[in-house]
């Protein structure tokens, strides 16, 4: 049965999935396109994160990827990953009220274990993609920074990784 605050659309939207996704995590689930999106039906349900013993935000797995609340970065900031065609993506949304001049993307994976890292465009959110090189996956985090005279300050440090 359907719960009554959920319309129709919201119920097609999910139905093949055995778990919904709920909260920020499902509601970007379903910006990005449930089901039918790239990282396709939920895997496990939500769980919380703890970074040094201290709650940090939560976590959902799914068919090709992983979503992430981390709060300290935005209070509705979701960090999303999946891998599909050839290509390992990572896409975050929304740091709203904060906004930045640039984003830094690290990631690591089987094939960089020392990891990457590149410089984007700033705002309240953003996507990137990079070539899968190895069958493993690839583990993504992102910081928010402001450019300042002589440096850069990222006040609100890393989010959660996420890993495609």
């Amino acid at each position: 049965m359907v719960p009554a605050h959920a319309g129709s659309t919201t119920a097609a939207a999910t139905s093949a999935c055995g778990i919904r996704p709920y909260g920020l995590i499902g509601a970007r689930w379903s910006d990005l396109g449930g089901e039918n999106s790239a990282l396709g039906c939920p895997r496990t349900s939500e769980v919380d994160v703890y970074l040094n013993g201290v709650w940090a935000g939560r976590r959902q797995n799914f068919l090709r990827g992983q979503m992430v609340w981390s709060p300290r970065q935005g209070p509705k900031l979701v960090v999303s990953a999946w891998s599909i065609g050839g290509y390992a993506y990572v896409d975050w949304h929304t740091t709203a009220p904060r906004s930045y001049d640039r984003f830094l993307v690290r990631w690591t994976s089987a094939a960089d274990r020392a990891g990457t890292q590149r410089d984007l465009g700033g705002g309240t959110g953003g996507r990137m993609r990079v070539r899968v090189m190895t069958t493993s996956g690839y583990r993504f985090i992102v910081e928010g920074c402001d450019n300042g005279t002589f440096s850069s300050s990222c006040k609100q440090g890393w989010t959660l990784s996420v890993t495609a």
